[in-house]
């Protein structure tokens, strides 16, 4: 067999817009947002929607913008997480941690952070600490830690535990697969969402955008070998947005057993295209073990222990 690769830049989008994927999730970043001071359009060379013509001229992308900015606002304004303005805390959380997001899924991945921010709330009253397995830009986890705040002004950030090796991805495996090729000489090669290595962050850069929250305790190390770095103790809320089927089964093998009654365990991964393997691996827990899941329209899972 031969070594594993990425889609192809001519193969079908997985995000299933029927373009290429060099025409859509694929594009090439541009130098500057769309809207100065705006992380919620992100710099590219293409606005692309799913089923839209791509626009390549600035006046396109302004108007592109400020529809997307239009629809934020009928969707979030006045809506609340915790004691939070909901959508200026997630637009100061995305500018803070540098995250950027495509247009065709702002809408998409804004309500994804308002139900992180739903159910991590619900879950404060709960004896228990909270872990971030998967942390990226830190963008998440800053999100979370203010809804906390908003709860208990003089929240520091003790009791939450972020894990991630700061490298990038470990190697996607065969159940991380988007699709395979059938090379010439009859061999398979497998095409996947991203390689090894990819979407590192530095744990300096990260603890830089949590700064205000100098008590968030971090594990630096690949997963399940850093799972055991962690406390010996209940968890009443745990995010799991580590993309890959392996690290997915490991998380889940070690924090299921370990949660509070009514702790609540949510997976980003669990219908993403680009990343399916973070699906499979919850179905192969939850399924043989007949655990009670909900599956979000905005392709998270989420799992409430005791339910």
């Amino acid at each position: 067999m031969s070594t594993p690769d990425r889609i192809r830049r001519k193969d079908p989008c997985p995000c299933g817009s029927g373009k290429r994927y060099k025409h859509c999730c694929g594009a090439e970043s541009g130098a500057a947002s769309a809207a100065a001071g705006n992380p919620i359009a992100s710099a590219t060379s293409r606005v692309s929607a799913p089923g839209t013509r791509a626009a390549a001229d600035e006046p396109d992308r302004s108007r592109a913008t400020a529809l997307c900015d239009y629809h934020l606002s009928v969707l979030f304004d006045g809506v609340k997480a915790g004691g939070l303005d909901f959508y200026a805390t997630y637009r100061a959380c995305m500018e803070a941690s540098r995250t950027e997001v495509r247009l065709w899924k702002a809408l998409r991945r804004a309500q994804r952070a308002y139900n992180l921010a739903r159910y991590f709330h619900r879950t404060l009253p709960l004896p228990g600490a909270r872990a971030e397995c998967g942390v990226l830009r830190g963008f998440s986890a800053l999100l979370v830690s203010k809804v906390a705040r908003s709860v208990a002004p003089d929240n520091r950030g003790a009791g939450l535990h972020l894990v991630d090796s700061f490298e990038g991805l470990s190697l996607p495996g065969p159940h991380d697969a988007i699709g395979t090729d059938t090379l010439p000489d009859g061999s398979v090669r497998f095409q996947y969402g991203a390689r090894q290595g990819d979407l590192a962050s530095p744990l300096e850069r990260v603890r830089n955008v949590l700064r205000e929250f100098p008590e968030i305790t971090f594990h630096k190390g690949w997963i399940p070998e850093v799972l055991h770095a962690l406390p010996e103790t209940p968890w009443a809320f745990v995010h799991i947005d580590v993309d890959l089927y392996d690290p997915t089964l490991a998380c889940l093998e070690y924090f299921v057993p370990r949660m509070a009654p009514g702790g609540v365990i949510v997976n980003d991964d669990y219908a993403s295209p680009l990343f399916p393997g973070g699906g499979r691996a919850w179905d192969d827990y939850c399924g043989p073990r007949q655990l009670i899941t909900a599956a979000l329209d905005t392709g998270q899972a989420v799992l409430v222990k005791g339910a």
